[in-house]
């Protein structure tokens, strides 16, 4: 039996990995379907800051189950058959296990905890360090997942941190393992990820210095919108954009958007409801380009959403670059998310 074929029966591939966090993907979806149908009232109390509770759920289901409490193995890997060691073929302690799950938690919660993080801590409301903070999660993602691809041991950056590895069921050998492994080739794997982060990274930063985004300083008074907003009305994550549409005829059109969470009961009563709105419009209508907008959309959302399910509802209000009403539907709400896995 050469060497290949000795790793097909030990180390488990790419693919095979892959498939196994879908199925937990469409496992813990499935869960989090129930607990939307269970409890729909008191998850739109809690409204997007429910992703928590998704979070508490997968580390729990990903951490014990991978553990030696679960001997390595998640329903998706146990109906696979495989399992995660350590690279000695032991299992994973406890909390040796949350740390691997952890990386792959910063990849499907990056978002919501980076919106956190600036919750607490106002100051990380930075462009250049959301800037970076997203780089690093790119990078995250290049070394979570593409690194397993070329590893001699299929390993990951979440492996490696862990001293982990995935292996067939019973079929561990740490004398075949020892002889798998190959510095060089792990030298290359290591080297093509970070080669090719780089690149990724350095074609993005120059694609955008060469599209016409909005300059930093814009950036920043958008920001900065968006805080005072949050500050002076009853939404949350509130985001301001700068719209400017080009259709097909190379007609131009520009406007400013606000996306914002409310609170369902909050959301229901449609007077309080506008009357924010306007509050929106009144703080958007001080922005230094307003004169080159045509309109201001206020797009409102609620529901929840507790990261492997979510039930969301949307409703817009346009507005004049003034400030006057264009249209208003307010009975009328668009369903836009219903239960998924994160």
């Amino acid at each position: 039996m050469n060497k290949k074929q000795k790793e097909k029966l030990i180390v488990v591939g790419f693919w095979k990995r892959l498939l196994s966090d879908i199925l937990d993907s469409i496992i813990l979806g499935l869960f989090g379907a129930a607990i939307a149908f269970g409890f729909r009232g008191q998850l739109n109390q809690v409204g997007e800051n429910g992703f928590w509770i998704g979070l508490i759920i997968t580390f729990l289901y990903t951490g014990i189950l991978q553990s030696g409490i679960g001997k390595g193995q998640s329903l998706a890997k146990k109906a696979l058959k495989i399992q995660v060691l350590r690279k000695d073929g032991s299992y994973l302690s406890l909390p040796r296990s949350f740390l691997r799950y952890l990386i792959v938690a910063l990849l499907f919660y990056n978002s919501w905890i980076g919106l956190s993080l600036i919750s607490v801590f106002p100051a990380l409301n930075n462009n250049t360090i959301i800037t970076f903070y997203n780089y690093a999660i790119f990078v995250l993602f290049i070394g979570t997942i593409f690194l397993v691809a070329f590893h001699p041991l299929k390993r990951g950056l979440h492996d490696l941190l862990a001293d982990s590895i995935v292996v067939r069921k019973d079929e561990y050998s740490q004398e075949e393992i020892q002889k798998l492994e190959n510095p060089k080739k792990a030298k290359f794997a290591y080297g093509l990820v970070a080669i090719i982060s780089i690149l990724i990274i350095a074609g993005a930063s120059y694609f955008a210095k060469t599209q016409n985004f909005a300059s930093p300083e814009i950036v920043q008074e958008l920001t900065d919108l968006s805080r005072e907003i949050d500050s002076k009305t009853s939404f949350d994550n509130v985001g301001v954009f700068h719209n400017i549409f080009t259709d097909t005829a190379g007609k131009q059109t520009t406007g400013l958007i606000v996306y914002a969470f409310q609170l369902q009961k909050k959301f229901d009563d449609k007077e309080f409801t506008f009357g924010e709105v306007k509050k929106t419009v009144d703080i958007v209508k001080n922005y230094s380009h307003i004169n080159e907008c045509q309109y201001i959309n206020i797009s409102v959302r609620t529901g929840f959403n507790i990261g492997i399910s979510h039930l969301t509802y949307n409703q817009g209000f346009p507005f004049d670059a003034e400030g006057n009403v264009l249209e208003l539907n307010k009975n009328k709400s668009e369903k836009v998310g219903q239960a998924s896995s994160p």
